[in-house]
């Protein structure tokens, strides 16, 4: 029988075969595979061995920590830490603020909370997702209290109000990632960080609370700090 005449009867034979050629192989999952919110592909190598880039160590500065450009548009920041100490990191009444990396969409910052500091309950008009690197610290929110560890991970939405409490003996590293908003770049963050922190000062000077020692022995905040912290005293006693 002829292969046209294969081709008419036969619907299991595909059009490839009937022109003769041969059927193109199905894509593996080793090939391309869906993520849901688009699909790509595990192709090979698209750079030239020639053509790759050493990476460049992008030096710190007064508004921006070291960070790795690895390949275009993908940056490292090799150690939080170093970026703590790095001078871009500005130091206000409510922490000590840095910023880390800016993407399309979203930033990435560190907030270092400082034993004795107090923030209470306000609204935030970005929500934001909060990382805790290192230490111990009190959320709080609605009235309830929740110490947060080392590890733990917690997320709050636009216009939640949300505070921060420091009752512990030592520091706490919290990295934050949230919509850019208006801090485009680190310029412009570190200049809205230290008009935040001028802002702050001068609020404090008026008698704003931001830290434990100005709030009263039965306030809430306080009654929680001896509840999780029997030190709570020596905390209280280094607050300038």
């Amino acid at each position: 029988m002829r292969l046209s005449t294969l081709c008419l009867l036969g619907a299991s034979l595909s059009l490839a075969a009937c022109n003769g050629a041969e059927p193109e192989p199905e894509a593996t999952e080793e090939v391309a595979h869906a993520h849901g919110e688009g699909t790509h592909t595990h192709d090979v190598d698209t750079v030239a061995e020639g053509d790759i880039k050493d990476p460049e160590m992008i030096a710190a500065t007064d508004v921006s920590p070291e960070y790795l450009q690895l390949a275009t548009n993908v940056e490292i920041v090799p150690d939080i830490e170093k970026a703590v100490k790095s001078s871009s990191a500005v130091l206000t009444h409510e922490g000590l603020f840095g910023p880390l990396l800016f993407a399309e969409e979203t930033r990435a910052f560190f907030i270092e909370l400082q034993p004795g500091m107090f923030l209470a309950e306000h609204p935030h008009d970005i929500g934001s997702i909060v990382y805790t690197v290192r230490g111990k610290w009190v959320l709080a929110s609605e009235g309830k209290r929740q110490v947060m560890e080392a590890g733990s991970l917690f997320r709050f939405g636009d216009g939640m109000p949300t505070g921060w409490e420091a009752p512990f003996n030592e520091p706490a590293l919290l990295l934050i990632v949230k919509p850019k908003g208006e801090s485009t770049d680190y310029k412009v963050f570190n200049e809205g960080i230290k008009e935040m922190a001028a802002n702050v000062d001068a609020d404090r000077k008026k008698g704003g609370a931001y830290y434990y020692d100005v709030l009263e022995e039965d306030h809430p905040a306080i009654k929680f700090a001896r509840s999780v912290n029997p030190d709570f005293d020596a905390v209280l006693a280094q607050i300038d």
